[in-house]
């Protein structure tokens, strides 16, 4: 859970940092079917929940 936690973390931040800079992967282009501001909130909560996975489990090997 630490790594899907890290994964999800990162991409969420990658997400986050290639919106404000108007670029989006292809991969990406589902988060903004629904609204600019639904999209940023779906991003946030990617990054959100990678984070809280990757504190709860960052004792784990």
């Amino acid at each position: 859970m630490k790594f899907i936690g890290l994964f999800l973390l990162l991409a969420g931040l990658v997400s986050l940092v290639m919106g404000l800079t108007g670029a989006n992967l292809l991969v990406l282009n589902w988060v903004n079917q629904w609204g600019e501001g639904i999209g940023w909130g779906i991003r946030a909560g990617v990054t959100a929940l990678g984070g809280v996975l990757y504190y709860i489990y960052r004792h784990e090997d």
